[in-house]
């Protein structure tokens, strides 16, 4: 509803019969606009419109309607009978509470009636489509909770479904980062699809053809023509769903992609245009990143516009309850016992909300009805034991992709062992994996773990010194 409304405004606006419409908020910030130039994103330090009569309806809440208005302009290269600018007709209307619609005709014409008209019923439209977007979406999932920390996570989503640039979502594993942009896709009204690109399952070769497209015949095994992922999106909203994972090689295509609309579909000469707004979500520190040479600079600062933290259960614990309440079908209809919510409210939460509802879905089909405090530290400590071992096969899998990439055992194994980023367990799996493959022989798994055979002294001293000595082979 509200991009059919914005399209609406700039509908009319094409046919001239207003020279500019934005809309603001009660702060000044102008979170969309279009026509002339305004220089700023902020009615405070913007130019090219009636400041004062904004500043006023800021004040007050109320609604303007002007005809004959003059507005002052500044700054350089301005000639003196550009200074002052006389504005046929101005009209601003609130919008809920908290937001504006401004729109005027410029120098060229008054509004007629039936243009304020359609003018203030498109300003009604996008009151209506906020209000219910705000009475369907409180309290569902992600954004439950009373605490000041969620309402204005919630607030913040609103605010930036009106804008066009990129979000990027910051927050630990587990706090909805994925559904909070699937809200600011459903608040913003774009007629497209919400589409999510989950980059960790993404092979670094195919990076380019799953988000572009290709064409058949482009690659080797590009037996058919694939749509991309920005065409699937089109019109709508596409997630890159932990952007720190997006390849280094990739990120200058998509910072292009981000600044024109513009792309290439692999094995296709011919440029493509896609109206896809695109969000980006990550747990981990792209600062940090940076430093490191993994994330783009220029790429981050373009994502980093508008930033969207959302906070972790622990932080708010006056909410777990509430998501907990709002989710008991999760608990199969079995009663709350002795316990129950001590159990919750003192745990941290380090999965936040997956990790919860995990709990609650294992109590409801394990537990006895009433589910008590004991039963809900029992569900706690097998999701810890589940999730260690999915974590322990995962960085097992992914040392053993890198072995097999080209890289050697010192650089995949042992630095991050040494830095304790691999445990012993999973050492012990990746070298049993290559002497499996060698069929028991140290000196043959060498090939396998990308070591040469001189090597083979550093490599079993390696095993004597931290105790691998007792390695079996599995039969």
């Amino acid at each position: 509803m509200i991009e059919t409304i914005k399209s609406k405004l700039w509908d009319i606006l094409k046919e001239k019969k207003i020279s500019l419409a934005m809309i603001y908020n009660r702060e000044g910030e102008v979170l969309w606009y279009r026509g002339r130039r305004i220089r700023s994103k902020w009615v405070q330090e913007g130019e090219e419109f009636c400041k004062s009569y904004i500043l006023k309806s800021m004040e007050n809440g109320e609604a303007v309607d002007q005809d004959n208005v003059y507005i002052t302009y500044s700054g350089d290269g301005l000639s003196e009978s550009a200074e002052r600018l006389r504005i046929k007709s101005i009209l601003i209307l609130p919008i809920d509470r908290d937001f504006f619609l401004y729109v005027d005709s410029g120098t060229q014409m008054t509004l007629s009636e039936s243009e304020r008209v359609l003018i203030r019923m498109l300003g009604n439209l996008l009151t209506e489509a906020i209000q219910k977007i705000k009475r369907s979406h409180d309290g569902i999932g992600g954004i439950s909770g009373q605490s000041e920390a969620i309402k204005q996570v919630r607030n913040m989503a609103l605010k930036f479904s009106l804008e066009e640039d990129c979000v990027l979502l910051l927050g630990e594993t587990g706090v909805g980062k994925s559904y909070m942009a699937e809200i600011i896709h459903n608040y913003s009204g774009r007629k497209g699809k919400f589409i999510v690109a989950d980059t960790t399952t993404i092979n670094e070769n195919l990076f380019e053809s799953v988000i572009f497209g290709h064409k058949k015949g482009s690659f080797t095994g590009a037996i058919d023509d694939r749509r991309g992922l920005v065409n699937e999106a089109n019109e709508g909203t596409l997630l890159f769903d932990e952007i720190s994972e997006v390849p280094l090689s990739f990120q200058s295509k998509l910072l292009r992609f981000i600044e024109t609309k513009k792309y290439r579909v692999l094995g296709d000469p011919a440029e493509k245009a896609s109206d896809v707004r695109i969000l980006a979500a990550t747990n981990r520190d792209l600062k940090q990143l940076i430093s490191e040479k993994k994330f783009r600079e220029d790429l981050f600062y373009r994502l980093n516009i508008l930033v969207l933290t959302i906070p972790p259960l622990r932080d708010r614990k006056e909410d777990i309850k509430v998501v907990v309440n709002e989710n008991q079908r999760h608990l199969k209809g079995k009663e709350i016992g002795e316990g129950f919510w001590k159990a919750i409210l003192n745990y941290h939460w380090p999965g936040n909300y997956r990790e919860l509802f995990a709990v609650l879905k294992r109590a409801g089909i394990l537990c006895e009805s009433p589910i008590t405090g004991k039963d809900i530290e029992k569900m706690i400590d097998k999701y810890d034991m589940v999730m260690n071992e999915t974590k322990q096969a995962s960085n097992i899998d992914t040392a053993w992709q890198e072995l097999e990439s080209g890289k050697n055992f010192w650089q995949v194994v042992k630095e991050p062992f040494m830095n304790r980023e691999l445990n012993r367990g999973e050492v012990k799996s990746i070298i049993t994996r290559a002497l499996r493959q060698a069929n028991g022989s140290y000196i043959n798994a060498l090939e396998f773990l990308h070591l040469d055979r001189s090597e083979y002294k550093k490599f079993m001293k390696f095993i004597h010194n931290n105790r691998f000595q007792f390695i079996r082979v599995p039969e």
